[in-house]
């Protein structure tokens, strides 16, 4: 037979008259029924709470499927090249939800484009979006044997779009300035802009890899520059050595100065 466990009794209070004393504030609730209003307060809260809930839900659904935030066009700005319908699907933005785009994302897929050097991408409710982008300048029209390409200062490579007035013209027939990437090499770039700098007049350049840099002065005379450095102190040495032979009265058809300490002339 097992033991039973001693349980310890609560003292039962009792009254004068032998009546069992019940605490007032047990007997009140009892009375007033507050232990169901409370009961009854809290299941109310969590419906309350489950309807708000279910509401900020709807909204922000409402958000992401209204298609009142949903983007379709975009105010372009800066341009002069690209149109604005080209700059706006080389976003990709079209068609999505205002909440969905990431202007740093837009921003570096737009200057991916080989014509735009910075893009700024802003968003604003319900479906604006404007686009500011900073175009690439050509200032070099670069022919090689089967293309003809638009440089900038920079020397970024990109395809003509249409025929543009006063560019630097580079004949270069099998495309030896290229670096890997397909760009002009940028010393070469920066070489005919210091020499055009120097001689605006000289608008047509030749190039190729054994003689570098190359244009024909004033007088018919062949100039040979080598690579983009020094470009000042070359140009510089080959005036002297014009200047010296007109006024000795000989005829030069060569000035060779891509070694520009022992300057060669013919």
């Amino acid at each position: 037979m097992g033991r039973r466990r001693n349980q310890t009794a609560m003292p039962l209070v009792r009254r004068r008259d032998g009546r069992p004393y019940v605490p007032f504030s047990r007997t009140i609730s009892r009375r007033l029924g507050l232990r169901r209003l409370v009961i009854t307060g809290r299941q109310a809260g969590r419906v309350v709470g489950l309807m708000l809930l279910l509401g900020l839900t709807w909204v922000l659904v409402d958000f992401f499927v209204n298609y009142a935030f949903f983007v379709y066009d975009a105010d372009i700005r800066g341009n002069h090249l690209l149109s604005a319908q080209a700059i706006y699907e080389a976003s990709g933005i079209d068609g999505y939800s205002i909440f969905w785009i990431q202007p740093e994302e837009v921003e570096k897929k737009l200057e991916a484009v080989p014509y735009i050097r910075k893009a700024t991408v802003r968003c604003r409710l319900p479906n604006q979006v404007e686009i500011t982008v900073q175009e690439r300048k050509p200032i070099i029209l670069w022919r090689m044997k089967n293309r003809a390409l638009w440089v900038d200062e920079e020397g970024k490579a990109m395809k003509p779009l249409r025929d543009l007035p006063d560019l630097i013209r580079v004949e270069d027939e099998n495309g030896d300035a290229a670096t890997a990437s397909g760009d002009m090499d940028p010393e070469i770039t920066l070489g005919i802009q210091q020499v055009r700098r120097l001689l605006p007049e000289v608008n047509l350049f030749y190039y190729n890899r054994s003689h570098g840099l190359q244009f024909v002065a004033p007088g018919g005379v062949q100039v040979y520059l080598g690579d983009g450095r020094d470009m000042a102190y070359k140009v510089r040495v080959m005036d002297a050595i014009l200047h010296k032979v007109k006024a000795e009265g000989h005829t030069v058809h060569l000035v060779d100065v891509r070694y520009k300490d022992e300057p060669y002339v013919r």
